[in-house]
């Protein structure tokens, strides 16, 4: 019995399939196969959108199967009844010549299309949509995209933008910049603002969600466990405040008569005991391993300083677990003020961001994907733009799905939310079909969002709503390689 060919399997274009495929395994060829037979199988061109990454792939991927519909125009009637045999996994005898002269057209029928064949990047989809929709998106019309010399630039002129603020503002935001460009390095400190840059959309839903700025910074307290913001310097103080000075001392003395070590903790422990000003580090260093930052020290409990004097070693290790309690709190309050400190530049500079663009009525990338997304889920006419879209695209294709970030992934969503909706067994006049192809170990692009687990995900729920109305979405690995000899592989293994 033959075995089923899975790359047969996943370009059938009367199922839908999310594709697991290693590299070499020729998920480029699976998806022009599927769109070649969508073709085969009557698709209109125009209903057929393929989504990559880079514009490279899609050029790649156009040229490809224009050369793949090209040539079935020329060729012979017994080699172009051959390929499609194999391409379809039919007999030869069911290619007649009515078959063989439909195949010939689909390269002229595919250039004609009005627009061209939809292959193109996530961004080039999202800029035609928003510029079909302008008004329901809340964009100019006569907007620009950005290049990626004019993103940087402008987030170069928002981050003097914020520069210029702090030098001349004394607020909770000059405060924080301060403080940042003091803890760190230039690079680290240049590194952060990139981070609010690459992070844009995500920063915006999390203020937005959180009912503002001072509504994000009063959920990070919250989560770190505080139920109003806290300072660093008050936790350590009121640390202090109960200290049993009076415990060290009494340690202290006991402890200097005993070995090495134990003079080394007396000298600490007494240097806090008899200083007003010791600090709260001071006292964790001489309590705790590492300086204070690890484990309980072990010396109150095995030394033998403290054996005759069960008493203060009970006490000093009471001492102890109280200091390390206020020690959590303390590293709590220091991510959380850090956290909300990072958040006010985050927020300012969104700002400052947001201005520099409206001066030049441009949008850059991310600006793509987040207003298609909010014309797509939020506006009042979402609905409206997605009934006309409806007729319009039949068929999705999704190119190296493992680096489609979240937002991207709402956006495929909207768009094929009425692929598998009504009621179960109802006939469809089109049969609507998404197909995705990606490989996990190969994300690159998990600065920008991407998750490729979400990509695994993403088949799981789309193979459930499909059982729903009778239809199927398949999950299919492609584990074969082509790009490399059997030798090689067990040699790597």
């Amino acid at each position: 019995m033959t075995t089923p060919d899975p790359q047969r399997i996943a370009a059938d274009p009367a199922i839908s399939a999310f594709v697991t495929a290693n590299a070499g395994s020729g998920k480029t060829k699976t998806l022009i196969d599927r769109v070649a037979r969508l073709l085969l199988a009557g698709s209109a061109p125009e209903a057929i959108l393929c989504v990559t990454y880079t514009k490279a792939a899609a050029a790649e991927m156009q040229r490809r199967l224009f050369e793949r519909l090209g040539g079935w125009s020329v060729t012979a009637d017994a080699p172009l009844r051959d390929e499609l045999s194999r391409l379809v996994g039919e007999p030869e005898d069911q290619f007649d010549a009515r078959a063989l002269s439909r195949a010939r057209a689909l390269f002229a029928r595919a250039l004609e299309t009005p627009g061209g064949l939809k292959i193109q990047t996530i961004h080039a989809f999202c800029e035609k949509l928003l510029r079909r929709f302008p008004l329901e998106a809340g964009v100019s019309p006569g907007f620009q995209v950005m290049d990626d010399s004019a993103s940087a630039a402008i987030a170069q002129a928002a981050l003097r933008s914020v520069a210029a603020y702090v030098t001349t503002h004394d607020d909770a935001f000059a405060i924080a910049y301060a403080r940042f460009s003091v803890a760190l390095d230039f690079n680290a400190f240049q590194a952060m603002f990139a981070a609010f840059e690459t992070r844009r959309g995500a920063l915006a839903d999390e203020l937005k969600a959180r009912g503002g700025l001072q509504g994000a910074i009063a959920h990070v307290w919250s989560v770190c466990g505080f139920q109003a913001p806290a300072s660093v310097e008050a936790i350590a103080a009121e640390a202090m405040a109960e200290l049993d000075r009076d415990l060290l001392r009494s340690v202290a003395k006991v402890l200097h008569h005993g070995g090495k070590t134990d003079v080394k903790c007396a000298e600490q422990l007494a240097a806090v005991a008899e200083s007003e000003s010791a600090t709260l580090d001071q006292i964790l260093a001489a309590l705790f391993t590492e300086k204070g930052v690890g484990t309980p020290a072990t010396w109150p409990a095995k030394t033998s300083g403290l054996k005759g004097r069960e008493d203060l070693r009970q006490r000093l290790l009471a001492e102890q677990e109280r200091l390390e309690e206020a020690r959590e709190w303390l590293r709590a309050a220091r991510v959380a003020e850090d956290t909300a400190d990072a958040l006010r530049l985050a927020g300012l500079y969104l700002i400052a961001h947001a201005q520099e663009k409206a001066s030049r009525g441009a949008l850059d990338f991310a600006d793509l994907i987040d207003k298609t997304k909010v014309l797509l889920t939020e506006r009042v006419d979402a609905a409206w733009v997605l009934y006309k879209l409806d007729g319009g695209v039949d068929h999705i294709l999704l190119d190296e799905a493992q680096d489609t970030a979240p937002d991207q992934w709402e956006i495929v969503r909207q768009l094929t939310a009425e692929f598998f909706s009504g009621d179960a067994g109802t006939d469809r006049a089109v049969e609507r079909t998404v197909f995705a192809v990606g490989d996990k170990k190969q994300s690159i692009f998990s600065f920008q969002g991407a998750d490729p687990q979400v990509f695994v995900d993403e088949g799981s729920k789309y193979a459930l709503s499909a059982r729903a109305v009778h239809a199927e979405v398949r999950e299919l690995p492609l584990r074969f390689s082509f790009r490399t000899l059997r030798g090689v592989l067990d040699g790597v293994d």
